[in-house]
C-alpha cells in the first residue's frame, strides 16, 4: 500500500457522494481523508476487525470476500464503481466487520478514520444519504449473490440426488444390499434433513426484507447444511475403503448445538409445532459435530412423524456420573414394547409412509461410535423419550 498526495477539490467534487458540498467544505473534508493506492492482493479490510475507517474507491477492482469453512472463501460482492463507499457498516454498527475485501487490480481509494466519518455525518446530509444509499444498494447485491449461488448448489445437490436414488434402487431390485449399498442408503435419509433446511432458510432469505444480521445468520446455517453433504459424501468413500474414523473435537455443550436447535426449530415451526429446551448444565464433550449433529436431526424428524399439529418435541440435559445425559421426549402416539425392542435396527419402520427405516439405526451408531448409549421409553397415546449417554471430555 502506498500513501499519495492528498486528494484535490477537483476530484471530490467528481464523486456522487460529496456532490452538493461547496469547495470551502471540501476544502474542510479534504483534511479529514488521505488517498491510498493497493496494489493485486493486497487487504485493505479484514474480516472480524475492528471497523476504524471508511472508504471510498476512486478506480480499480475490488471483491468482498467471506470466509465460509477453514482457508475457504467466498465471493459476495465486487466493488468497481468510481464513487463506491465501503467499511461504513462496522463504523455505522460498531460491530467488528463481517467481511473481507482484497484488491484484485491496482486500486485507488481515499481513506478516512471513523472520526471523520462522524463528523462527516453529523454535518452533512447529502453524504449521510449517499451512505444510506450505499448500505442498501450493497445488501440488495449480496442478497442477489447469494441467492444465485443457492439456486446452483440446489442444482447440483438434486442431480447427485437423483443418481443415489438411482444407484439405492438397482441394489434394492437385485436384493443383495452390499455395506455400500447400505451407506448409500444412509446418505439419501441423511440429505433430506439439510435440504428441507436450505430450502426454507433460502425462502426467507429469497422473500423477505431481513436486517442483515439475519441474512448472515441464514447462510451461514446454509453454508453448514452445503458442508454437510460434503462430509456424508467423505463418509461413504472413507467407508467403502475400509472403516470410517471419527474426528473429534472437545465442544461445550449445549453451545454446541446451537445452530441445530435452530433447524430444528424452524422444522417444528413449519408443521406447527413447538421446541422446548431445558438445557443449563454446560458440559464438555467430545464428538465428531458432522456426525453428532445427525442424531438430533434425525430423532427430531422422528418426533415430527409421531406428532399431531400443536405436538412438543423437548429437549433437555443434565450431568450424572461423569456424563452428559440428554432426553429428547415428543408427545406423539408412542411405541408398543415389541417396536421398541426393534427401533434400532436397520430398516425397521413403524407407521411411517416414506421411510428408509434408517434414522434411529444411524443415531445409535453414531452414539455407540462415541463411546456413548441411546436407549427408548415409550407410552402408547402418551409419547416417546429417548435418552443419549455421553462420556465427559478429560480434556
Amino acid at each position: 500500500m502506498l500513501t499519495l498526495d492528498p486528494p484535490s477539490i477537483d476530484l471530490l467534487e467528481s464523486l456522487d457522494i460529496f456532490s452538493g458540498i461547496s469547495r470551502e467544505e471540501l476544502e474542510k473534508i479534504s483534511a479529514l481523508m488521505q488517498r491510498e493506492l493497493y496494489h493485486p492482493g493486497e487487504i485493505l479490510i479484514k474480516e472480524a476487525d475492528i471497523g476504524t475507517q471508511f472508504f471510498v474507491l476512486i478506480k480499480g477492482h475490488l471483491e468482498v470476500m467471506k470466509r465460509i469453512e477453514g482457508d475457504v472463501q467466498e465471493v459476495l460482492n465486487v466493488i468497481s464503481k468510481s464513487g463506491e463507499l465501503f467499511g461504513e457498516m462496522a463504523l455505522v454498527e460498531n460491530k467488528p466487520r463481517s467481511a473481507a475485501i482484497i484488491a484484485k487490480e491496482e486500486s485507488e481509494v481515499l481513506v478516512i478514520p471513523k472520526e471523520g466519518f462522524l463528523e462527516l455525518v453529523n454535518q452533512f446530509p447529502q453524504f449521510t444519504l449517499e451512505v444510506a444509499k450505499s448500505i442498501s444498494n450493497y445488501l440488495r447485491q449480496t442478497d442477489m449473490t447469494l441467492i444465485g449461488a443457492l439456486e446452483s448448489k440446489n442444482r447440483e445437490l438434486v442431480a447427485i440426488i437423483e443418481e443415489l436414488k438411482e444407484t439405492r434402487q438397482a441394489l434394492v431390485d437385485s436384493e443383495r444390499l452390499s455395506i455400500i449399498g447400505r451407506m448409500a442408503s444412509t446418505i439419501l435419509h441423511d440429505l433430506k434433513n439439510p435440504m428441507t433446511t436450505i430450502a426454507g432458510f433460502a425462502q426467507l432469505i429469497g422473500l423477505k426484507e431481513l436486517p442483515y444480521e439475519e441474512i448472515v445468520k441464514y447462510t451461514r446455517i446454509i453454508a453448514q447444511q452445503v458442508n454437510q453433504f460434503n462430509s456424508l459424501a467423505h463418509e461413504l468413500l472413507t467407508f467403502a475403503r475400509g472403516g470410517a474414523t471419527l474426528q473429534l473435537q472437545t465442544l461445550d455443550f449445549p453451545k454446541c448445538i446451537d445452530e441445530t436447535l435452530l433447524r430444528i426449530r424452524f422444522n417444528l415451526t413449519q408443521q406447527k409445532m413447538t421446541l422446548d429446551t431445558d438445557l443449563n448444565n454446560k458440559a464438555r464433550i467430545d464428538i465428531d459435530p458432522n456426525r453428532f449433529y445427525r442424531v438430533f436431526e434425525n430423532l427430531a424428524n422422528n418426533a415430527i412423524e409421531a406428532m399431531e399439529i400443536g405436538g412438543t418435541f423437548s429437549i433437555k440435559s443434565f450431568t450424572h456420573d461423569n456424563q452428559l445425559v440428554i432426553q429428547l421426549t415428543d408427545s406423539g402416539h408412542g411405541m408398543e414394547k415389541d417396536v421398541q425392542e426393534k427401533v434400532f435396527e436397520e430398516f425397521f419402520t413403524h407407521q411411517k409412509h416414506n421411510g428408509t427405516g434408517l434414522g434411529l439405526a444411524i443415531a445409535d451408531s453414531i452414539i455407540k461410535d462415541h463411546k456413548g448409549e441411546i436407549t427408548v421409553e415409550s407410552v402408547l397415546n402418551e409419547g416417546t423419550t429417548f435418552t443419549i449417554k455421553l462420556p465427559l471430555s478429560k480434556n
